[in-house]
């Protein structure tokens, strides 16, 4: 009985201690919600923040203990395919790795009551010396060991020239579904530059289940190295994130169904979503998958914003399930990642795919992936529920990574954020 409740302690250890070998993005406490990272001012923004030339990060979530605790954060740097670095701490970090949340505050005015936690980074006591992926881990007192959240965030150094342009891929057979990114990465302020130390990494909506990563330009026009091969860095086009507004948890807008407060909760059901691929495209503005939390009350949106039970689902063109297919729904509200939390689950007796989700007044972007079950191919995952346009409005982030033979660590030595619309 002891060895086996030794190796179930064992296994609850490495299950978090590994959880940067599974995804950077990660909640281990089912109290906690909301949580967004993202540059002051700007929440749909990629958290990125340079070393040579400043910003700062807000990072916030709210806690459905609702009663104070003695939160700290620390920061850890990653290589860049998300594995802890090989470095101590003390090598890429100034000040202390240690920090209490200090600013707080306790839910007023909203049926769920939690605290709200935020803090700013970097900071006095804290800030990243070298550049690179890194997380966030947000853990009770000072153990380290047992994070409650982890979050991903960037740090560039802004020493190459990074430029990027949207086109319509070559092949006729997706010109008018995908689109193809071509990168130019000016590296003229890189001394003995290795050209096979390159590795670049884009980034649609910030969806990084489809992130496609190249290492060797085509070809090198002086100092600049060039990344426009016809195969690479094509992502499908999708469509228009589908939207809800839950500004008002009273008042139904038009995607909502129904309003009903059960057990002292608001539940909120959203009208049936259905395939969009065979639809005509229409252009209007979206948040690619991001979300605001706001309101339609003048309330403080931190502390005042209520929470609901929100019901989403997804009818088929038989209301038959997809036996050979997985359905998700992904937006900043799953974390952006194609898993367990973000699948749809077929109900038999309604004919319907179903998820249910908790969130906070704001407003909501969505889309939904069909993924085959044994083969999955990116390519083809808003074929049959969005339908793949490529005029469709995208953000790429495009993430220039370098490795020197004897660094121990993947600088990110640029970036750059285009917009499919500027081609």
């Amino acid at each position: 009985m002891l060895r086996t409740g030794y190796l179930l302690i064992l296994v609850a250890f490495f299950s978090i201690n590994g959880y940067a070998q599974q995804n950077p993005d990660q909640i281990f406490d089912s109290t906690i919600h909301t949580i967004i990272v993202s540059p002051i001012g700007n929440s749909l923004a990629a958290p990125i923040i340079s070393l040579n030339n400043g910003g700062v990060l807000k990072v916030s979530f709210d806690d459905f203990k609702a009663q104070y605790v003695d939160y700290n954060y620390s920061i850890e740097l990653m290589d860049s395919a998300w594995q802890p670095s090989e470095l101590n701490e003390f090598n890429y970090i100034r000040g202390f790795n240690q920090n209490r949340i200090s600013n707080y505050a306790a839910s007023s005015m909203s049926m769920q009551n939690y605290f709200h936690y935020q803090f700013e980074f970097p900071n006095a006591n804290c800030k990243p010396i070298l550049s690179g992926n890194y997380i966030f881990k947000v853990y009770k007192g000072s153990n380290k060991q047992a994070p409650v959240f982890t979050k991903r965030f960037y740090v560039v150094e802004d020493i190459a020239i990074v430029s990027a342009g949207i086109q319509e891929p070559f092949d006729g057979n997706i010109a008018r579904t995908h689109q193809k990114v071509n990168v130019n990465v000016d590296v003229r302020n890189i001394p003995s530059f290795q050209t096979d130390q390159l590795t670049i990494k884009v980034i649609q909506n910030n969806l990084f289940n489809n992130a496609q990563s190249v290492s060797a330009p085509d070809f090198i026009k002086g100092t600049v190295m060039v990344f426009n091969n016809e195969s690479n860095l094509i992502f499908p086009g999708g469509n228009e994130a589908r939207w809800l507004d839950l500004q008002s948890l009273s008042l139904r807008s038009d995607r909502i169904a129904s309003i009903m407060y059960i057990d002292k909760q608001t539940n909120i059901f959203v009208k049936p979503d259905i395939s969009r691929a065979d639809l005509l495209y229409s252009n209007f503005k979206d948040l690619n998958g991001g979300f605001l939390i706001m309101n339609t009350e003048s309330l403080n949106n931190e502390t005042q914003n209520d929470y609901a039970k929100v019901h989403f689902s997804y009818a088929t063109n038989d209301n038959a399930a997809l036996l050979d297919k997985r359905l998700y729904i992904i937006g900043a509200f799953t974390n952006n990642k194609i898993d367990k939390d973000s699948e749809m689950i077929f109900d038999v007796r309604k004919g319907v795919y179903q998820k249910t989700l908790l969130l906070k007044q704001g407003y909501y972007s969505y889309n939904y992936i069909l993924q085959d079950r044994i083969e999955p191919n990116i390519l083809d995952n808003y074929r049959d529920t969005e339908g793949n346009h490529t005029e469709t409005e995208n953000e790429y982030t495009v993430l220039v990574y370098y490795h020197t033979i004897g660094n121990k660590n993947d600088q990110l030595i640029g970036y750059v954020t285009v917009n499919s619309r500027q081609f």
